[in-house]
């Protein structure tokens, strides 16, 4: 031995020899890490901008490197280390990372980049196999926490199942769609979304089926993606049947926190569902801090709580993202996951202990989700309530006839893009405004005009932009047959007074889309 730990220092043992000649053991391809810095107990490098070979002998490490510059010649720097300087290597992927002796009991990291994961492994192998007393303390014991929470399930069986199931569906109602980017919304709301005045309308079975349905595409691949995850350290954490039980009950809450924020919203996906996963994580975490390694606690609860401050943060300042369901499911797995959470030995856990925790968590769940449940029949009963879901009916029943409109006003415009028109082309623009589009843009006004909603809510701006984009396409259309009529589609004075009105519907088209979130 080299190199000896005592009370957290280090002393130099190593008898004074003659040097000798020694011979490559294995040359790779590297990045040196630069700029390392150290967060949450973990040190990782900001850049990897110098790139060469490592030598690996039986006596030194040589590290050479180039780091090119604009118009000048490559910086150059060659750095040999004493393999009996080398402690704690260790791959994360394709990143190897040691620690250098640096004078008495001082480690400084090193962090190199391979190409692939093959070569990492063969870098750890050829690297000196020594640790620090401190270091293998804590690697041990995060090994046995891994084979501890790895026998409770050795299969992660449940979350593949969620996975499959949202998938089949979203194949299943991207078919009936004819879509896949974006689901039609009468296609969710058949097939079970969380949609407002149906739900809160005696239809409560959707809060469980909306966790199921996807958006578009990219929905379904972000969630599930997240899923598997964090869905498979929550499953090895609790055990399958529970982290079942989690899922689902965050799911459910989520719907409900829907619905309670916005009584209107049409929604559908696992993200409430995946935020109760990953507070139950965050509720594992602070219930065994102690008997967690620590190393374990540090990287897991700083991916954790950054992807859900993150998500929370874009949720806010976008539209279209159901914070209502991320909070609501985020709180509901956090709560059931202090109750559920099982010893990070399962042997420890008694049968009554056993007993109690899944009793206890069973009364809690289900007492939650009734008295939500009831909360809700109880404000759909509240006049601005109603008014919402009154809003929210007709924006569903008007969305194909407006889909229609928006093709026939489109067929429209490109006829009376065609020029020169003849008279026989006139006397066809002028009846197409009059028998098709003047009728459904006076219905769609009409219908919006019909329904009131709360002064200062989303609704109430998206109800008047509507009402102005529909009031203005009308004048539009009426004042345009009318030219067509007198022959004086090519008149200057005609456009001029139609100019202002064409700016009009842009700009009310403009706040419609940034409403709709399609900016």
């Amino acid at each position: 031995m080299s190199q000896i730990e005592s009370n957290g220092e280090f002393v130099d043992v190593r008898p004074q020899e003659e040097p000798r000649r020694s011979t490559d053991r294995l040359i790779l391809p590297i990045a040196l890490g630069s700029r390392l810095r150290k967060g949450w107990g973990v040190v990782r490098a900001r850049s990897f901008e110098s790139k060469g070979e490592i030598r690996v002998t039986d006596d030194t490490v040589t590290i050479n490197t180039a780091v090119a510059r604009l118009l000048r010649s490559a910086l150059r720097h060659e750095l040999t280390l004493r393999c009996t300087d080398i402690y704690n290597v260790r791959a994360d992927g394709r990143i190897v990372q040691f620690d250098l002796l640096n004078g008495p009991g001082e480690l400084e990291p090193v962090i190199l980049r391979t190409r692939n994961r093959s070569d990492a492994a063969l870098l750890v192998t050829a690297l000196p196999d020594q640790t620090t007393h401190k270091y293998a303390t804590e690697n041990r014991e995060r090994q046995l926490f891994l084979e501890s929470i790895h026998r409770r399930a050795p299969h992660t069986w449940a979350t593949w199942t969620i996975v499959a199931i949202a998938s089949l569906v979203f194949a299943v109602t991207a078919t009936q769609s004819a879509q896949l980017l974006r689901i039609k919304p009468d296609v969710l709301i058949a097939a079970g979304s969380n949609f407002g005045p149906y739900t809160q309308g005696g239809q409560w079975w959707r809060l469980f089926t909306a966790m199921f349905l996807h958006l578009g595409l990219w929905h379904i691949v972000v969630n599930m993606t997240v899923l598997v995850q964090c869905g498979r350290l929550a499953e090895r954490l609790y055990g399958s049947g529970r982290f079942l039980a989690l899922y689902v009950f965050a799911g459910l809450t989520g719907s409900q926190a829907s619905l309670l924020w916005h009584p209107g919203i049409h929604s559908a996906g696992a993200s409430g569902a995946i935020f109760g996963v990953l507070g139950a994580i965050l509720a594992y975490l602070v219930r065994y801090s102690g008997a967690v390694p620590r190393v374990f606690v540090l990287q897991h609860s700083r991916v954790t709580a950054a992807f859900i401050v993150y998500t929370l943060i874009n949720g806010f300042t976008h539209h279209g993202i159901d914070n209502g369901a991320h909070l609501g499911g985020l709180f509901g797995g956090f709560l059931l996951g202090l109750l559920l959470a099982p010893p990070t030995e399962a042997s420890r856990e008694s049968r009554l202990q056993r007993a109690m925790a899944l009793g206890t968590a069973t009364i809690f769940a289900c007492g939650l989700t009734v008295g939500m449940t009831w909360v809700l029949a109880v404000l759909a009963t509240r006049p601005d309530r109603q008014e919402l879901q009154q809003f929210a009916k007709v924006m569903r029943d008007t969305n194909a006839l407006e889909l229609r409109f928006s093709s026939d006003l489109k067929t429209y415009s490109q006829a009376l893009a065609r020029k020169p028109l003849t008279a026989e082309d006139r006397a066809a623009l002028a009846t197409m405004i009059r028998a098709t589009l003047l009728p459904e843009c006076g219905k769609l006004y009409g219908l919006i005009a019909a329904v009131q909603v709360p002064y200062d809510s989303p609704e109430w701006k998206l109800r008047a932009n509507l009402l102005a984009y529909f009031g203005d396409v009308s004048k539009v259309l009426q004042m345009t047959a009318s030219v067509a009529d007198e022959n004086r589609l090519n008149d200057a004075a005609a456009k001029a007074a139609l100019w202002p009105l064409v700016q009009s519907v842009q700009r009310d088209k403009a706040a419609l889309l940034k409403l709709r979130g399609n900016p």
